[in-house]
């Protein structure tokens, strides 16, 4: 008869455990997002800032922390939006390493630019969508404070970026957008995203080869730290070179 009572006591106390358990598991994930946040900032700086560097080094550099920190493959899927599911495997295939050297080849040359911004990280907190949304700031002296907001997913087994929103203005938002836009004005195929996406890299078919034409200037960069991957523009992305 005791031990009944004695059970069900425990019990109790195991089930009260598991919400403050899962809080905490919550908040440390979150601590762990903007923590990786701050680092792969740092890194970025220190690594594709030195005017020193060759193209070729930086393209390279740029392209290992963009494969390092973001989930590419993710980010690629996402803004093919609707499109992605009429994509044959061969087009999925070439759009993804496509979309990654355009990527590349618009954004690295941007830390050419770098002028002391500073990226000041000021937490993160659970994700409606899931995983961790992480709050910060770019800072430059006489210009007014940008609000960065980073997606960061640890399913995986490593926190990786999926989105950026500046000022509220959503990466793969955006890009879905241009790609939809792109894609319907080339008889509705993906193809045609790709020879685009090819066509602005100089890239024939070959991926990685970190060449190719110039990309037309892009208006109201937002350069600051790794949000110089995505930073908005009012310009549009597939207007003439």
């Amino acid at each position: 008869m005791t031990f009944l009572p004695a059970v069900r006591r425990f019990l109790v106390a195991i089930a009260l455990t598991i919400p403050f358990a899962a809080g905490t598991a919550r908040a440390d994930g979150a601590q762990d997002a903007a923590t990786f946040i701050n680092n792969f900032g740092n890194k970025a700086i220190a690594q594709l800032t030195d005017p020193s560097l060759s193209d070729e080094e930086l393209y390279k550099r740029f392209r290992v922390l963009f494969e390092e920190g973001f989930d590419v493959p993710y980010i690629a899927k996402s803004a093919l939006g609707r499109f992605w599911p009429r994509a044959s495997e061969q087009e999925k295939a070439e759009y993804s390493a496509a979309f990654e050297d355009y990527m590349v080849q618009v954004y690295a040359g941007k830390f050419r630019a770098y002028s002391g911004q500073t990226l000041e990280v000021t937490g993160g907190q659970p994700a409606p969508e899931g995983g961790v949304t992480v709050a910060s700031t770019v800072v430059k002296p006489d210009h007014p404070v940008t609000i960065i907001h980073w997606t960061v997913d640890s399913s995986g087994g490593k926190p990786k970026i999926r989105d950026i929103k500046i000022e509220g203005v959503s990466m793969i938002t955006t890009y879905r957008d241009e790609f939809a836009n792109e894609i319907l004005q080339r008889d509705g195929k993906v193809a045609g995203l790709i020879s685009a996406l090819r066509e602005k890299t100089g890239n024939t078919g070959v991926a990685g080869n970190g060449h190719g034409a110039s990309l037309e200037q892009h208006s109201n960069h937002l350069i600051a730290a790794t949000a110089l991957f995505f930073a908005r523009a009012t310009s549009n992305r597939f207007g003439p070179s």
